[in-house]
């Protein structure tokens, strides 16, 4: 692995800010009929926050101490009531600081990705988390980089069509980048079995001049411009999952498969998904009755608009038996 310093960035919002819902809403019902919104991306589970970051944290300086520095990019001036702004190893990334102005404001995660090569001072390999994904053991950064330095993808199969919109609009984005890769001439690379992967999700490990160098891409850069001004996400968002591809492509990154939970003796990666999805491959009931079964690196609990009051109790209550300590980034 390289010697470089590694940096951690979560994006995280306050769904509960009354400043914020009002203008997500007035732009909602701006744009709503102009373009094709996903239905999926304005639930409001999509914006709910569960403390998960807190957590997230703890999990981080427990079993990844080796990283360098930790970004938290947000809109709205919002700051998590509970975080220690103090602490040398964390800094707020207001939206205003890396998205361009006739972009904001913006609800697009999807948008907000694109744009995360440029927080100030962020290191050349990089680590990117959503609030809700989680390291469950001792971490080194080769778990995330080679010897070389390229940076190492954890992926999936693809999801199948389970007849919820959420899937389908998941793998029209998939098929979009599919498209775009091929016009870039480099889906011999991965053959007909292409459209067959899918980001395994949770942690991913960047370099940011290679997001730099896919972003300026004149094959991508129209299509990256033209998704950084959509302020909510649509079925047709390239992901992150592009910028990973590039590197692949640019022999920067390399494929490695992520087994879930069911297949133990096989085990690499977990995620722990709950949606109405029964055949979907990381279905399962609880994060404690899952992670009873393995020792994940890492794990995510999501929130869908399928999860229950009664479930997102329950996973309060297992993060906080798992990481009882408060972090240094807590007051």
């Amino acid at each position: 692995m390289t010697n470089d310093e590694i940096d951690l960035v979560y994006m995280w919002v306050d769904g509960n800010d009354k400043k914020w819902r009002q203008a997500k809403n007035y732009w909602l019902k701006e744009i709503k009929n102009e373009i094709p919104v996903c239905d999926d991306s304005i639930v409001d589970a999509r914006w709910r926050d569960n403390d998960e970051l807190k957590y997230s944290l703890r999990s981080a300086e427990l079993y990844a101490p080796w990283i360098n520095h930790i970004y938290i990019v947000t809109g709205f001036n919002q700051v998590p009531d509970w975080l220690n702004t103090n602490n040398p190893k964390i800094t707020i990334i207001p939206h205003e600081q890396i998205i361009p102005a006739d972009a904001l404001p913006t609800f697009n995660s999807v948008a907000i990705e694109m744009c995360l090569m440029n927080i100030p001072n962020l290191s050349e390999h990089f680590l990117l988390a959503n609030d809700d994904m989680f390291f469950n053991k001792p971490t080194s950064p080769d778990f995330f980089y080679d010897k070389k330095g390229r940076a190492i993808i954890w992926y999936t199969r693809n999801k199948k069509l389970c007849g919820n919109g959420f899937d389908l609009e998941y793998v029209q984005s998939d098929y979009r980048k599919t498209i775009l890769m091929a016009a870039h001439k480099i889906h011999s690379v991965f053959g007909k079995k292409y459209f067959q992967y899918a980001p395994a999700h949770n942690i991913d490990a960047y370099i940011k001049s290679s997001m730099f160098a896919a972003r300026n891409h004149p094959m991508l850069n129209h299509y990256i411009d033209t998704q950084i001004r959509n302020k909510f996400r649509t079925n047709w968002e390239l992901q992150r999952w592009i910028f990973n591809l590039y590197d692949v492509v640019h022999n920067r990154a390399v494929l490695k498969r992520a087994r879930h939970f069911k297949k133990k003796k096989h085990f690499i990666y977990n995620l722990l998904h709950y949606d109405e999805c029964k055949n979907a491959p990381m279905y399962c009931e609880d994060a404690t009755s899952a992670l009873s079964q393995v020792s994940p690196t890492l794990f995510c609990i999501n929130d869908t608009a399928q999860t229950t009051d009664e479930i997102r109790r329950k996973n309060h209550e297992f993060l906080e038996r798992k990481f009882p300590n408060k972090s240094s980034f807590e007051k």
